[in-house]
């Protein structure tokens, strides 16, 4: 098994080397679910429990195992942003020429909106936030549970639009600068409202709080 990192009793990072891509499992109590699939399958601990793969967006690094997961159990649904579609059979637009790699991709069985809450079972549920710029479709996954009478946010996952103490790259085909800072500041606006202590997960990289990601954005001029 990878080396794992545990974030909150629920939630784990599981950081894949090749490509250097964080895969996230959020175990809940009957089923758990996968972020960006870019681990195969027997990779990922008691892997018959998951029942949902979700991506931040459709780059090879991150959705480079989808293949196998749906080969592994086809009726497990993979669900992912409508912007991102046409990149899966593309490529170069999902960058796995870039990897040595030449790759396409199974289409997702949901494909979202943003603006979404899904609910995940009966104690979770999940905003999904349209976060364009480093593609059309990146999307920002915040994990709310139960909490007495209210949902309280568990976790924000930010895929390549929010890294700690960086963003995404913008010039992959379909990036957009200008999408990209209308992304941030809209992240800024929900980060800061946000419990300061919250995990704030990237696609890449290290584990940021939702504090730490406020003043990063407000001093590289995204706080507007």
């Amino acid at each position: 098994m990878m080396k794992c990192e545990k974030i909150t009793k629920e939630l784990s990072c599981f950081p894949e080397r090749f490509r250097r891509c964080n895969v996230y499992l959020l175990a809940l109590a009957d089923q758990s679910i996968v972020f960006d699939p870019s681990l195969a399958p027997d990779m990922v601990p008691d892997v018959a429990a998951v029942k949902t793969i979700y991506a931040t967006h459709a780059h090879y690094d991150h959705i480079s195992a989808v293949n196998a997961w749906k080969e592994e159990m086809p009726a497990r649904p993979f669900i992912m942003h409508t912007g991102d579609i046409p990149m899966l059979e593309d490529t170069l637009a999902n960058a796995s020429v870039f990897f040595g790699r030449p790759e396409t991709f199974c289409h997702p069985d949901r494909a979202l909106q943003g603006g979404e809450e899904l609910t995940l079972n009966d104690d979770f549920r999940m905003d999904v936030i349209h976060t364009p710029g480093h593609t059309m479709g990146s999307s920002c996954f915040l994990i709310k549970k139960q909490d007495g009478n209210r949902m309280a946010p568990l976790a924000l996952l930010t895929g390549d639009t929010l890294f700690d103490c960086g963003w995404g790259r913008t010039d992959f085909v379909t990036g957009d600068d200008r999408l990209m800072r209308l992304s941030l500041e809209s992240l800024y606006r929900l980060l800061k409202d946000l419990p300061a202590g919250l995990p704030v997960c990237p696609g890449h990289g290290g584990i940021t709080t939702a504090s730490q990601a406020c003043r990063f954005l407000q001093a590289s001029g995204f706080s507007s």
